[in-house]
């Protein structure tokens, strides 16, 4: 072999050794209003990634945007590609930019949870169709459970979630929490009010009623931008789900909101999804 050839075939392994992690940081993340607090839950599962993938030329960081527009601008901007958060801001965010659902996490020990409405024991409501004209509790605007997927079957049953005066409307609030919504049903400042199956299991029962009860909805999903290569994808989705079957793995699931594990979408899991799209 000649020197040319020679020094030609070492360039060419060096550039491929270079290239098969064409990035040298990659970036997790989620929405939050308090991103200092969420940046603290998630530190450890980046470090634990970064660790397990043993790339001295890959470093793991966090970014926590504060809502939908920074988080698809930092996606766009090539500053945020791991993202893990619930159905409904998962949604918005892949339709504007390249981002693609792979896996869900069991945030909080569940896999998923139902979305209800639910109203006052004594209320002559009954159904969605009582709802028209009626007024009803979310909790706030970018909630999956709490907002998104009830507003969508109220839209559903061919009544609008309006607060302009017209007879087929249902008029809205934000309660800002799921406890204060409960609180504003009681004192009858709403009709209604909505929120989770699990959460709704820490209320009193003999004060209310469920009207509506959801499919199961994954808990959180996790997508990855397409700025992260095959190959690193099927790394980083493969650490994630074997992480309940390491104990340091296990350390880091609990320290990240009692996260059980992360595991693949199941086809009940993408009909939910495509459904709420």
């Amino acid at each position: 072999m000649n020197k040319n050839l020679f020094f030609k075939s070492i360039f060419t392994i060096i550039f491929l050794m270079s290239n098969t992690y064409a990035q040298d940081i990659i970036t997790i993340g989620t929405i939050d209003s308090e991103p200092e607090e969420k940046f603290y839950k998630f530190e450890p599962i980046a470090n634990y990634l970064e660790k397990k993938l043993n790339k001295k030329n890959l470093k793991v960081n966090v970014e926590i945007p504060k809502n939908i527009k920074t988080a698809i601008k930092l996606i766009n901007d090539k500053k945020l590609d791991i993202f893990i958060d619930s159905v409904y801001p998962t949604l918005l965010v892949q339709k504007n930019t390249d981002m693609s659902i792979k896996c869900k996490r069991w945030k909080n020990g569940s896999e998923g949870y139902r979305s209800l409405i639910y109203v006052n024991k004594k209320s002559n409501i009954n159904s969605i169709g009582d709802l028209e004209g009626k007024t009803i509790a979310f909790e706030d605007e970018f909630s999956t459970s709490s907002y998104y997927i009830p507003k969508k079957a109220i839209e559903k049953y061919g009544l609008k979630v309006s607060n302009e005066d017209e007879p087929k409307n249902v008029k809205y609030s934000f309660a800002r929490s799921e406890k204060n919504t409960a609180v504003w049903l009681l004192y009858n400042k709403v009709d209604a009010a909505v929120t989770d199956d699990l959460t709704f299991e820490t209320f009193d029962k003999k004060l209310f009623k469920v009207i509506y009860k959801s499919k199961l909805i994954p808990r959180h999903l996790v997508s990855f931008s397409n700025r992260v290569n095959k190959k690193l994808q099927k790394e980083v989705i493969d650490i994630l789900h074997n992480m309940h079957n390491d104990k340091e793995g296990k350390k880091v699931l609990i320290k990240f909101s009692k996260t059980k594990k992360f595991s693949p979408l199941t086809k009940n899991d993408l009909e939910t999804i495509k459904d709420f799209d």
